[in-house]
Parts: structure tokens; sequence; C-alpha cells
């Protein structure tokens, strides 16, 4: 299991990856959500995250979504593009991102089926 090191405060926490479902920015602090449990505040910014969590996707200026945590999406014009994470959370993709992140979904829910099959 891989784990990110995160400083809390006056300490540092170890974190599974896996237990991370997105990443918000606030400035120059990053808020961190994990399943289960509160989010954790942390003074790093969202582009050093990134750079440490290569398999999450930046599908917004301020947010990085762990794509595992995806249980759906929409995409239309008609409506602003989100994808949806567990307990009904939605995070807005932007436009620029959902050009991007259109064919990752596509290919994502493909594989799904063929899972399924």
């Amino acid at each position: 299991m891989e784990t990110l090191h995160l400083p809390d405060y006056t300490t540092r926490r170890s974190i599974a990856i896996s237990s991370i479902e997105y990443v918000e920015a606030i400035g120059n602090y990053s808020l961190v959500h994990l399943r289960n449990y509160k989010p954790l505040l942390v003074a790093i910014t969202l582009k050093r995250l990134a750079e440490r969590l290569p398999t999450f996707w930046r599908i917004h200026k301020s947010t990085l979504v762990n794509p595992a945590c995806i249980v759906g999406y929409q995409l239309d014009r008609l409506h602003p593009p989100f994808v949806e994470l567990s307990q009904n959370r939605r995070l807005t993709i932007s436009r620029r991102q959902a050009r991007w992140v259109k064919p990752h979904l596509d290919l994502m829910q493909e594989r799904e089926l063929v899972a399924r099959a």
C-alpha cells in the first residue's frame, strides 16, 4: 500500500493514497478529503500534491480527484460538467479540463462494462 507523508501541524502523518478521495486548493494550502475521516488541511500547494499523486486527475484549477473514487459523471453541453463521488458529492469539471477528462471517463466506463460481462 502506497502512502503519502503530509505535514500535520507539528508532526507528519502517513496517509494511504487509496484513502484520498479528492484534494481541493485553498490558496497555498490544500484540503485533503479522506474516506471515512475528516478533511486534513496541509501547507502544501495543489501543484506539489499533483506531482506526488500522478494517478490523480486535475479536473479543475483547484481540484484533484482520485479516479478510483468516481462513481458517475455528467458531460453534456446543457449542464455544467461534474464527476460524482460517494455520498452524492459532486465536483465541478472545468470546461478546459472536460475535453481531457471525457476520453478517460469513457475508457474507465468501458473497462467497467467489460469487467461486469
